[in-house]
């Protein structure tokens, strides 16, 4: 099949190629209706822009890199979707790098991004005291952080990022542990080296204290943002004398793994223990397991974030403040939590 040029589009309309380049590109001197007729026959004529020979003009390869933790993860997979739908909408390819959590692997991922003249990137694998940030403002490459913020306030002030309310989300879930009447609880964290993990614990910190609830530190359990682990963690916590009648867990991924423990010795999903996740990834909504989570819109954070890493790319303006947009979470009511066995009694 013969490729279809912006020449044959102008011989087919009857114009010149500039008025069809302009059309195409969303430029100037171009009225509404002809703009529309334009885009609408290079629609159905299967017109499709040459990347490569833009790039060549723009000095621009229209690619962008992404670097996540753990493709497997499900809350991973959505966002990797929304960003590769969105940088596909907007003509932009994306390369996908998965770090294994691992601070090397993201250096190299970033070094190899470079290489390949990748506009800007999209990183979600950041820790604090990272590195890697230093190393991307030096080479002046465009970057946003998404899911993820640096804490410290002046390397702060430079990054652009898209998060969710993490501190507001966890507020949520333990206070909502609380008004179930739960005093004995436990928490299964990720890692307390990234934002997400930090503010989420200071978020059901707070909630718990203004219930007056203590989670002594035998119960507060950090290992990393892995089902496997979780499920370890739990079996580290069912040993224990004074079993807690709620755990409330940083990810849903890993709150399946607690749900496996659980199950494997006897303890009742709500009756002896409740649980609540975090994420609300597509599994968690399944007839079975119905667990109690906070919905965090992955798919969105994924989307926002190559809108943002796109605009910055195209800005002229590189001495302006950074942009940071944070998205609200809702808590789903589900089985796991035994709402429905008794309601609040708080």
């Amino acid at each position: 099949m013969t490729k279809v040029t912006i020449k044959d589009l102008a011989r087919h309309l009857k114009v010149s190629t500039t008025t069809i380049s302009n059309a195409l590109n969303g430029k100037p001197g171009v009225g509404k209706k002809a703009r529309k007729k334009i885009l609408q026959m290079a629609k159905e004529m299967g017109y499709q822009p040459n990347y490569f020979a833009k790039g060549l003009v723009s000095k621009q390869s229209h690619a962008i890199g992404l670097t996540i933790a753990n493709i497997a993860d499900p809350f991973s997979a959505e966002l990797a979707r929304g960003v590769y739908e969105k940088a596909n909408e907007l003509g932009y390819t994306m390369m996908l790098f998965n770090t294994n959590y691992d601070i090397e692997n993201e250096a190299k991922s970033i070094e190899i991004l470079k290489s390949k003249g990748v506009d800007g990137i999209i990183l979600t694998t950041v820790t604090q005291d990272d590195p890697n940030i230093d190393s991307l403002n030096e080479i002046q490459m465009p970057y946003v952080l998404v899911n993820r913020l640096i804490l410290n306030p002046k390397k702060a002030n430079r990054i652009d990022s898209v998060s969710v309310d993490d501190y507001g989300s966890f507020y949520k879930a333990a206070k909502h542990l609380c008004r179930l009447g739960h005093k004995n609880i436990a928490v299964i964290a990720g890692d307390m080296d990234v934002s997400t993990a930090i503010a989420l614990t200071q978020g059901a910190n707070d909630a718990f204290a203004e219930y007056g609830v203590t989670i002594p530190p035998d119960l507060f359990i950090e290992c990393g943002f892995s089902r496997e682990k979780a499920y370890q963690a739990a079996k580290a916590i069912f040993l224990k004398n004074k079993q807690p009648s709620a755990i409330l867990i940083q990810g849903d991924n890993m709150a399946i793994g607690v749900r496996e423990a659980a199950y494997e010795i006897g303890i009742k999903i709500p009756e002896d223990l409740s649980i609540v996740g975090l994420d609300d990834i597509s599994i968690s909504s399944l007839a079975g397991i119905e667990l109690t989570t906070i919905a965090q819109n992955q798919y969105k954070m994924g989307a926002t974030g190559v809108q943002l890493l796109i605009d910055k790319i195209k800005s002229e303006d590189s001495s302006g403040g950074s942009r940071k947009i944070v998205l609200e979470s809702d808590l789903i009511i589900r089985k796991t939590c035994g709402y429905y066995l008794k309601g609040y009694v708080k």
